[in-house]
Order: structure tokens, then C-alpha cells, then sequence
């Protein structure tokens, strides 16, 4: 993301998936204007973490494709995800493409 200010618009559209922005738009509708402020730090954070976790996650999609396995010393951090689960997620992605 740039130097530009968050706004709800802009989180929005950081969001990876449709189902993020969905949450993220009832949360920021349905809360009360008092605690805005902490959902909004909250979904920015997220977005940030996201972000800093994309070169792990690409060079693991890419050692995947190579290999046809995660490697050997892998482990996941935000997410545990077993390796059937995303073979599952790799081969629906094969088969949307």
C-alpha cells in the first residue's frame, strides 16, 4: 500500500478475497461509531500481515509447483494448513484455470 491515509474504501480493496471485504464491510456498518476506530486499526493490521506474509507464501506456491510438495523444513505461522489441504487448494486452482 502507498504512503496515501487509510480510508474504508481503500482497506476494502486491499482485502485478498470477496469474503474479506464482505466481513470487513458488515463490521464497519454494524459497529458502534465509538469502537470504529479499533475495527478499522484491526483490518488495517491484518492487511499488513497479510502483505508482509506474501514472499513466504510464493515462494512456497512456487516451490509446490516445482515439487509437487511443501519442503521439508516448512511450517506454517498465521494458519496451520496440512499439506492435504492445500494440495486440495492446488488442484482447484489448477481446475479453475
Amino acid at each position: 500500500m502507498s504512503s496515501e491515509p487509510w480510508t474504508i474504501d481503500s482497506i476494502a480493496h486491499a482485502l485478498p478475497h470477496p469474503e474479506l471485504r464482505a466481513t470487513f464491510m458488515r463490521d464497519v456498518s454494524f459497529t458502534d461509531v465509538q469502537r470504529l476506530p479499533d475495527i478499522l486499526e484491526r483490518w488495517v493490521r491484518f492487511i499488513a500481515e497479510f502483505e508482509e506474509g506474501r514472499p513466504r507464501i510464493e515462494k512456497l506456491r512456487s516451490h509446490y509447483r516445482e515439487t509437487g510438495r511443501l519442503p521439508a523444513d516448512y511450517e506454517a505461522s498465521l494458519i496451520e494448513v496440512s499439506p492435504e489441504e492445500l494440495r486440495a487448494c492446488a488442484d482447484r486452482a489448477r481446475g479453475a484455470a
